[in-house]
């Protein structure tokens, strides 16, 4: 008897979830692991803010538009501002990643078989020195701020094509956590890439969006545990007290 698609992979997940529990009794007890950490230590930790760019956070910004009912309905935008400006008085790191290239993509692969940069060279879009890319005048640090800005990245990840990774070697970084656009894309890329290579990831879900919402909240329940801890701002917030 053939199974479509869909039912074959609900008997897989119960086939699964029938013989784990079985194999695991009969090797024995499970390594014990130590909890989750429940404080961190804001030297050894940073926020990086992926591409919190005019184009989708302005209200005269390309993709405005698409996320705005969204904007109105979540905060995003100003739970953002208020979460950058909290890590800063705690003396957490923040560090703005964003997406920039030149005039003519010289730098990019025009015969690339991925839409990631295709669509930005077939719209002549995210042009490096413009306005669209410029970061977000909210989170633009002031003059006392220590923010590091690390512009015109042209990889889908955070820790591509700069020295993000090593920057925070170099300053002791053991946590890293991630926020900003989009979910679904390159803040998950840079989650991945974080916990990749070594670091303690942390998700921080009513910081980040996407334009397609029920994916991306998919997403955050059920891939993101792979590769970080998903917890939203204030959560995370308070995992730190002032020194």
């Amino acid at each position: 008897m053939k199974l479509i698609p869909t039912v074959r992979a609900m008997l897989a997940a119960a086939a699964i979830a029938f013989v784990t529990p079985a194999l695991a009794q009969s090797q024995g007890a499970l390594v014990e692991l130590p909890p989750p950490a429940k404080s961190l230590k804001a030297e050894e930790t940073a926020i990086i803010v992926v591409d919190f760019q005019n184009n989708f956070a302005a209200t005269k910004g390309e993709h405005y538009p698409r996320l705005e009912k969204q904007y109105k309905e979540n905060q995003m935008l100003e739970k953002s501002v208020a979460a950058v400006k909290r890590a800063r008085e705690l003396g957490i790191l923040v560090i703005h990643v964003t997406e920039g290239y030149t005039h003519d993509y010289r730098e990019l692969d025009w015969g690339t078989t991925g839409n990631f940069h295709r669509a930005q060279i077939l719209r002549q879009a995210w042009k490096a020195n413009t306005w669209p890319v410029d970061l977000y005048e909210p989170l633009k640090p002031g003059p006392n701020d220590k923010d590091i800005w690390l512009p015109n990245r042209i990889a889908a990840s955070a820790f591509n094509s700069n020295a993000l990774d090593s920057i925070l070697k170099h300053r002791g970084i053991k946590n890293v956590a991630i926020m900003g656009f989009n979910t679904d894309i390159c803040v998950y890329a840079s989650v991945l890439s974080a916990h990749d290579l070594g670091y303690r990831a942390y998700a921080l879900k009513d910081l980040m969006i996407s334009f397609r919402p029920d994916f991306a909240k998919n997403m955050l329940e059920f891939v993101y545990p792979m590769w970080s801890r998903v917890l939203d701002s204030n959560e995370f917030m308070g995992m730190f007290q002032r020194s």
